[in-house]
C-alpha cells in the first residue's frame, strides 16, 4: 500500500477509536469486567470477562478470514484458528515482525479507564462493556500493527534509512514525521470535542498510540536490515 492509501486508512480508524470511546464511555467502570474469576466463566477460572469477550471477537473474526489479510494480526494468536473462507488477496506479505506488545496495550487501556468512565459496577451492562473494550482493543491493535506497512513504504521511499538501524534514535527520528503527528492528534482532540469527551485524555491516547506505532516501525526496520545483511548460504 502506498503511504497516502495507508494514512487514509489510519484516519478511518482513528475516527473509529474515538467513536469507540465514546460508546465505552457511556457505561461505568464495571471493574469486575476486568477481574479475573469476578464474573465467573464455567471452565475458564481466573480469566476476566474482557478477554473472553476478546477471545470471542478474535474467533468471529478469524472465522472470516481478517488474520488471513496481511496487514491484520491478532491479538490472541494462540486461540484463532483458520477459516474455511477462501479469498484471493493481493497484499504483499511483509518480513514477519512481532506485533505490539498485548499485555501492554490491555494494561494501557485499563488504566485510561478510570478518567473515561463513570465509577460504579453495573452487572446489567457486563456485556455491552466487554464487548466494546474487546473491539477497541482490536482496533488499536490494528491502527498499531499497520506501522509495519508504513515502515514498508517508508522504507521503499528512502531505502537509506536501512543504514541506522544499529542507531535507535536516530532511526525513530529518521521514521518520525511531526507535523503528521500533531495533525492526528489535533484530529482525535476535534473528535473527542464533538463526542463530550475529554479531548486531553484522548489526546495522550494518541500521543501513545503513535509512540508504539514508531516503535514497531524502528523494529521493522532494523529486522529488514538484518536480514540484508545475512551472507548468503553457499
Amino acid at each position: 500500500m502506498e503511504l497516502a492509501e495507508l494514512r487514509a486508512k489510519l484516519n478511518r480508524l482513528n475516527e473509529q477509536i474515538v467513536g469507540r470511546l465514546k460508546d465505552r464511555a457511556w457505561f461505568a467502570l464495571n471493574p469486575a469486567v476486568y477481574t479475573p474469576g469476578a464474573i465467573p466463566i464455567a471452565g475458564r477460572p481466573g480469566l476476566s470477562f474482557m478477554e473472553w469477550a476478546l477471545e470471542g471477537l478474535e474467533r468471529y473474526h478469524a472465522s472470516l478470514g481478517r488474520f488471513d489479510v496481511p496487514d491484520q494480526h491478532p491479538l490472541l494468536p494462540e486461540v484463532v484458528g483458520p477459516s474455511p473462507v477462501q479469498r484471493r488477496l493481493t497484499l504483499p506479505r511483509l518480513p514477519a515482525i512481532a506485533p505490539p506488545p498485548r499485555d501492554q496495550l490491555i494494561r494501557y487501556y485499563i488504566s485510561i479507564l478510570p478518567r473515561l468512565c463513570r465509577p460504579g459496577d453495573d452487572p446489567h451492562y457486563y456485556g455491552e462493556t466487554a464487548y466494546a473494550d474487546a473491539d477497541l482493543l482490536a482496533r488499536i491493535n490494528e491502527r498499531i500493527y499497520l506501522g509495519a506497512f508504513v515502515a514498508h513504504s517508508k522504507l521503499a521511499r528512502r531505502p537509506e534509512i536501512a543504514a541506522l538501524a544499529a542507531q535507535p534514535d536516530a532511526l525513530r527520528a529518521a521514521l518520525r514525521d511531526p507535523q503528521r503527528e500533531a495533525d492526528v492528534i489535533a484530529q482525535a482532540r476535534a473528535a473527542a470535542e464533538r463526542y463530550g469527551l475529554d479531548a486531553g485524555l484522548i489526546a495522550e491516547v494518541f500521543a501513545w498510540i503513535i509512540a508504539q506505532t514508531l516503535d514497531l516501525e524502528v523494529r521493522f526496520v532494523q529486522q529488514v536490515a538484518a536480514s540484508q545483511a545475512q551472507p548468503l548460504a553457499g
